[in-house]
């Protein structure tokens, strides 16, 4: 692989470990810098045509730097942003279980509870032990009821 390449991907790489630290210390803003810092590097090795394993090496990367800025933005509420995010990384591994975690989360978040539904159940079930999975599926069962509830009460009062 290029020299250059190697520079690229250790860049993206150090710019994910300093916004590792500053997460970890609850510092989401800087954190979020360093993982846009991060993409900046990594997005543009290999040209528009790069070669497999510089493709392969880069999306791995690029994987773990969504995932993290998911997990930033969530601890943010910034759902819509979340979503986003963790598009990129389905688009790019569509069986990455974090990713689809924080998509169900975020929904949930949203009020999309069917769409939430469907993505924490597809993670409990490779991951039936999971207490974040099963805290959110909890959560939304009474979200669900609320729903309910609330949609029952509209339609009496339609009909009363």
């Amino acid at each position: 692989m290029e020299p250059r390449i190697e520079e690229g991907l250790r860049k993206g790489a150090d710019h994910r470990e300093k916004g590792n630290t500053f997460f970890k210390n609850g510092e989401f803003v800087p954190a979020l810098t360093q993982y846009h810092h991060a993409l900046l590097h990594l997005r543009t090795l290999g040209g528009m045509q790069p070669p497999e394993d510089v493709k392969k090496r880069t999306n791995e990367e690029m994987i773990k730097v969504y995932n993290n800025m998911s997990a930033v933005l969530s601890k943010q509420e910034k759902w819509a942003r979340v979503l986003e995010c963790s598009k990129k990384v389905l688009e790019m591994d569509s069986e990455n279980m974090k990713a689809k975690f924080r998509q169900g989360q975020a929904h949930a978040r949203l009020g999309n509870i069917d769409e939430a539904r469907e993505l924490l159940s597809v993670v409990a079930a490779r991951n039936p032990d999971d207490a974040l999975v099963k805290n959110e599926l909890q959560l939304l069962k009474k979200a669900g009821k609320h729903q309910d509830k609330a949609l029952r009460d509209a339609y009496r009062k339609m009909f009363a």
